[in-house]
């Protein structure tokens, strides 16, 4: 299983200037497939589950998401890891 962790995309690194493109509101959208998990960075305030359905790991409780519902990380929990369940890729915005 390969782990993703996005706390550089977030931060703009990687998206070239996000203020010069007017977007450092935009959310992130990531697609994930079997086999891959996303650790969320500290401080990401919303995750929101667009299509598939998702298994989310935090501070020792397992949470299951599908496609419409929203997900608060816990600040001062360890990062959160998300990774898609059915064999359906499992897109995701991060804010």
């Amino acid at each position: 299983m390969s782990t993703i962790d996005v706390g550089l995309l977030l931060s703009g690194v990687g998206r070239g200037s996000r203020e010069a493109a007017g977007a450092a509101d935009a959310p992130l959208r990531v697609v994930l497939v079997q086999g891959e998990a996303l650790k969320l960075p500290h401080g990401s305030a919303l995750l929101c589950v667009l299509t598939g359905a998702a298994w989310v790991s935090q501070a020792g409780q397992d949470l299951f998401l599908p496609a419409g519902e929203r997900f608060h990380p816990q600040p001062d929990a360890d990062a959160a890891v998300v990774s898609p369940l059915g064999g359906v890729p499992l897109l995701l915005e991060i804010r």
